[in-house]
């Protein structure tokens, strides 16, 4: 219906000028050589309907068997804010419209297709469906929307969606059965259709040339400096992760510099690692600026080190750039990537967009670290599954359902929604990634448990226990009483009140319900939960090394902290928890590991608090767990000197001894320490006990 296959021209009323690319205005070439043209839509007055014509024009010559080839211009700078730019030829099959081309919120973004993309747009999906996929719903940026002719669910996420009616386009977020979220800025009205079929995903700018700077998940710079002389990459937002045989399971150590990270719960190269703070706005303003500061550690690949981090807000950013130029590693190895407002929609965009930065990091055979918050994608799929769930109500597939299902698993409550969460959280969280040709991506996923929900779910695991223990057949009244009175005791000491119900926070509440958490921990590579300070005045890492899980062994450790044993102090350390709460001693039990000394929990448990700003490098870590893995150390156990200052004191004066100065050569020259070395520090810290 569009094309004339004898002249290629475009009839009336679509009628763009049509040109021969190069040739003056002169007609195509015969159609058996395979048309070209060149849609000028300057004039056209349905701009955003010349995209779907070109989109269309592809189609139908695709399918004819012949070969195509199409260059876009579609102007409208008139066009309710929405200007679509120039575009290049990228050959057969495929469209590039490049960054003059806006999407939400923006004046201009990098979009582009595939093949792939175009062959998915076929007869066979709009024959599905008896309508225009449809808005049905809008959440603030979202659009909550009905698949249906020309967005099929084939589409992925990534793809660019236009607005028919008001002429906004939009990028698909994730589907869910037959409903999908699109993010978008501007307006866009109830029941208008909505088409997917333009054949183009959002682009990021990627590439060295990011390093030190604050950008936009597009790659474009925020910060007011020139642009970088380094010619970026262009890469798909929202990309597929890399399969199993793309990955090698020979890791390399993310050294943090938070001692309690690094020794007892260690990331390695190429890994997801969830992290569950304790309180959302401190978290971010004093932790992650360590983070942001790893380096490439022993074994690390050839190519360039990056840390990204993807920030919620312009002035956030801003901050913390401040914070890493005056520790001095932000324009060596940082990008800061900033979404284009706070909402969920914009957030999971700029998710994407870093993690895209990331892979092409790992593609130059370098280092990437991306640190997020993973909140948006809760709330994101919050709204997909309320509104799936709706239409399948809707439709009479299942009934209304009143109350929750949960599952009561030691104080942690399940719901019964695993399979399809699990399925949009392991679309991001895989595309961490340790490569077999290439370099690795990491990724550290932030995570914080919604007000009131702790108090909710330990309450409701007391008296599901209280419960049980009333039920208790054949014993004496008074023994139940007093085994309940036991229970509300714990309960007590705990800080669980059992007389005030506690209900479970509304969605609204900022922050993740617990047993969405857990779900995540199961398809994460590790957890770190942290508890508050000891000081809230003063913050700092407070690992709960007891209820955080490696899953690594050994091989994310670093060197170093493996000569001098960390991994079997953690060991010991877990088993000598166990004495503390059923023998109530502080001193664990000689001989495993075929290690002879007792360990002193109130020693080593000094490493679990590190203050904020203090990242410690690899021989202050070392001086330290050599020092704690000695019961016998007269100044820690001196009345009131058992603390984190007297320990820092202890570790200063180590390596300012002759021991200490070896200890420094070792991990120098060798990333590793020498049984000598070690020897001769534990001789070193002896000494202190006779002076």
């Amino acid at each position: 219906a569009f094309v004339s296959a004898a002249s290629g021209a475009l009839p009336s009323p679509y009628a763009p000028p049509v040109r021969w690319p190069g040739s003056g205005g002169a007609a195509a070439p015969s159609a058996a050589a395979g048309p070209s043209w060149t849609i000028a839509a300057g004039q056209c007055a349905a701009p955003l309907a010349t995209l779907l014509v070109a989109s269309a024009l592809r189609k139908t010559w695709r399918r004819s068997g012949r070969g195509a080839r199409l260059r876009v211009r579609a102007e409208a700078p008139g066009a309710a804010g929405v200007t679509y730019g120039s575009a290049v030829d990228a050959g057969d099959a495929t469209m590039g419209l490049y960054p003059d081309m806006s999407i939400p919120g923006e004046s201009s973004s990098s979009m582009s297709s595939s093949k792939a993309d175009l062959d998915s747009v076929d007869d066979d999906d709009e024959e599905k469906y008896d309508e225009p996929a449809t808005v049905i719903g809008i959440r603030g940026d979202i659009a909550i929307v009905r698949a249906g002719i020309n967005l099929a669910t084939i589409a992925k996420g990534g793809r660019i969606c236009l607005f028919e009616k008001s002429r906004t386009s939009g990028v698909l977020l994730s589907w869910k059965e037959g409903i999908c979220l699109i993010h978008f800025s501007g307006e866009v009205e109830m029941g208008e259709s909505v088409s997917g079929n333009t054949g183009v995903s959002l682009m990021t700018e990627c590439g060295p040339g990011l390093l030190g700077r604050i950008v936009d998940p597009r790659g474009k710079p925020l910060d007011g400096l020139p642009p970088s002389e380094v010619e970026p990459k262009l890469r798909l937002a929202f990309a597929d992760f890399k399969g199993m045989k793309e990955r090698t399971n020979q890791y390399r150590s993310l050294f943090t510099g938070v001692t309690s990270v690094d020794f007892s719960v260690p990331v390695g190269r190429g890994q997801t690692m969830l992290f569950q703070g304790s309180d959302k706005e401190k978290d971010k303003e004093y932790l992650w600026a360590d983070l942001m500061c790893c380096q490439a550690g022993p074994g690390a690949k050839s190519g360039p080190v990056v840390n990204i981090c993807v920030c919620p807000t312009p002035a956030y950013a801003m901050r913390l750039r401040d914070e890493l130029r005056q520790r001095g590693c932000f324009e060596d190895r940082c990008t800061l990537v900033v979404a284009e407002s706070e909402t969920s929609g914009a957030q999971v965009v700029a998710m994407n967009g870093a993690l895209a930065m990331a892979e092409e990091i790992n593609d130059l055979d370098g280092e990437a670290m991306v640190l997020m918050d993973l909140e948006p994608m809760h709330k994101l799929f919050s709204v997909l599954a309320d509104a799936a769930g709706q239409e399948r109500i809707d439709r009479g597939i299942v009934q209304q359902i009143e109350a929750s299902e949960w599952t009561d698993f030691d104080g942690t409550l399940l719901r019964e929604s695993i399979a399809e969460r699990r399925k949009i959280w392991f679309n991001l969280v895989s595309r961490a990634t340790n490569s077999i040709v290439g370099g690795s991506v990491s990724l550290l996923g932030w995570l914080w448990e919604q007000d009131g929900g702790w108090q909710h779910r330990a309450q409701k695991s007391y008296l599901a226990k209280i419960e049980a223990v009333k039920k208790t057949p054949r014993i004496d009244e008074k023994i139940l009483e007093r085994m309940v009175d036991k229970l509300k005791e714990q309960a007590a000491a705990e800080g669980v009140p059992l007389t005030e119900t506690f209900d479970e926070p509304a969605i609204e509440v900022p922050g993740v319900p617990n047993w969405e958490i857990e779900e995540l921990k199961s398809i994460t590579d590790g957890h770190i939960l942290l508890q508050p300070p000891s000081n809230p005045d003063a913050w700092s890492w407070y690992l709960e090394p007891y209820k955080s899980l490696p899953r690594l062994g050994t091989d994310a450790l670093h060197p170093a902290l493996l000569s001098v044993e960390a991994h079997k102090l953690r060991l010991k350390m877990l088993q000598g928890r166990d004495r503390q709460k059923m023998l109530h001693l502080s001193l664990g039990e000689g001989g495993l590991m075929d290690d002879p000394r007792k360990l002193e929990m109130k020693f080593v448990e000094l490493l679990i608090e590190q203050p904020a700003g203090q990242p410690l490098d690899v021989v202050g870590q070392c001086a330290r767990l050599l020092i704690v893995s000695d019961s016998n150390v007269d100044p820690l156990k001196a009345e009131g000197m058992c603390t984190s200052e007297t320990l820092s004191f202890l570790a200063a004066q180590l390596l300012q001894s002759e021991a200490g100065a070896r200890l420094r050569q070792d991990i120098v020259e060798k990333n590793e320490v020498s049984q000598e070395t070690i020897d001769a520090c534990d001789t070193e810290v002896r000494s202190w006990n006779s002076a």
